[in-house]
């Protein structure tokens, strides 16, 4: 009987232990001055990515994550629709700017100003531990250059991960419906700007851990089936126990 229990203890062992970072199946929407730095990036990574130039909805349930960018052709319905729907949105400069997000897709402010090129003025996390910042070294002042949207800051309800020290917001996110809306004030795909930091492995990271999302560990399906099929043998060896004694 011990050993019975035993099993099934280990079992739920297991179901509880988080599981592995999968590579997703991702897509990267294509617009003017685009670039394929990221895309390359991410293969590198083992991700599955697709460049797309339009979607709809339908077209976008496909995929575990969508990264954006305002460069681009843009449908806030159908990104509603998506993310909603479980999507994970993933959002780049220059959304927000070139055209207005709805308030729920939005993890920082509408608006602000261009900034193409400068000297990055320093980063400071603000959620130390979020997984959007696992595995990532943020770099130091001045020591690359980055293009961003200047002079905006997080909307209400987003988590705020990390910002530029010169006020503006950098990282965030934030749960809508069943999916994920993430915040990367970080030119990382359109050449009118300073996009080359799609190529090194601190910004890579960044994108990679916002398509992996920010849940907790769930079980996977074989795990609970070990869990059940543990528990299945600890309760028919009980039974066959009391069914002995009985006879007895």
């Amino acid at each position: 009987m011990k050993r019975f229990l035993l099993c099934g203890v280990a079992a739920l062992s297991l179901a509880t232990v988080a599981a592995p970072a999968l590579a997703g199946n991702v897509a990267i929407v294509q617009g003017s001055f685009y670039t394929p730095n990221l895309y390359n990036s991410l293969v590198a990574a083992g991700e599955t990515v697709t460049e797309i130039s339009s979607y709809t909805a339908a077209s976008l349930a496909g995929f575990d994550a969508v990264i954006h960018y305002g460069n681009s052709f843009t449908d806030t319905t159908a990104l509603d629709t998506y993310v909603n729907g479980g999507g994970r949105l993933i959002l780049t400069p220059w959304s927000g700017l070139n055209y207005s997000l709805p308030a729920d897709l939005q993890v920082f402010d509408n608006g602000g100003n261009a900034i193409f090129s400068t000297s990055n003025p320093g980063m400071t996390v603000l959620a130390a531990g979020d997984p959007l910042l696992a595995g990532v070294t943020l770099p130091g002042a001045g020591t690359v250059d980055v293009g961003y949207i200047g002079s905006i800051g997080f909307f209400a309800g987003a988590t705020q991960v990390a910002n530029y020290n010169d006020g503006t917001a950098f990282l965030g996110h934030k749960n809508v419906g069943a999916g994920e809306v993430f915040g990367i004030n970080l030119h990382l795909i359109t050449s009118d700007t300073a996009f080359q930091v799609a190529d090194t492995p601190w910004a890579t990271q960044i994108v990679v851990n916002a398509i992996g999302g920010t849940g907790g560990a769930v079980p996977e399906p074989a795990s609970w089936a070990l869990m059940i099929g543990g528990f299945g043998m600890a309760g028919a060896a009980l039974r066959r126990r009391r069914a002995v004694a009985v006879a007895a």
